[in-house]
């Protein structure tokens, strides 16, 4: 299976991020106006670079991971997101996430680059669902769930924070 390290969507680079992507993935993960929908607090320094790494190995053991997302017009670097292998409630999963800088909200990025995610997890990994699972407070990702096309599933407690869970079409899944 091809390793999605570097996408290009019409305005974005999707690559896999690399040492000098990590001021601003730590930036980016600790802002508390990036975690306004979370539903949980920001992260610390230490718990965003735990992220990375895991990030970073998600590459190496899956050949998938979390992009650094960038224009392509400036190259400037505005978020992170896409695919990691992941389980939900025992299942085989990949979890699209995406966290942009504020700068960058409302210009249709997330939705862009989580259609370019879901793309290459069709095309490459077709046996296995993409699931959002976010906060019901988190009118931004539920909307991109929607534009995506995605079937809302599930709504839950996720570690006391209420969720809703949207799946992907999956083939032999009713």
């Amino acid at each position: 299976m091809p390793e999605p390290a570097e996408i290009r969507t019409r305005r974005l680079l999707l690559r896999r991020p690399r040492p000098e992507d990590t001021d601003s993935f730590v930036e980016v993960h600790t802002r508390p106006e990036t975690h306004v929908h979370s539903g949980f607090g920001r992260r610390t320094r230490e718990q965003a670079l735990q992220l990375l790494e895991l990030i970073q190995r998600d590459w190496q053991e899956t050949g998938v991971g979390y992009w650094s997302i960038l224009t392509t017009g400036s190259g400037e670097l505005i978020g992170f997101g896409g695919l990691r292998h992941a389980d939900d409630e025992g299942a085989p999963i990949l979890n699209l996430y995406f966290r942009f800088q504020p700068f960058a909200w409302g210009n249709g990025y997330a939705t862009e680059m989580s259609a370019a995610a879901l793309g290459w997890a069709q095309h490459n990994r077709p046996d296995i669902p993409v699931l959002v699972r976010t906060a019901t407070r988190n009118a931004p990702a539920i909307g991109v769930a929607n534009k995506l096309g995605l079937e809302l599933v599930e709504e839950r407690l996720h570690e006391g924070v209420p969720e809703v869970v949207f799946r992907s079409p999956h083939p032999g899944l009713s």
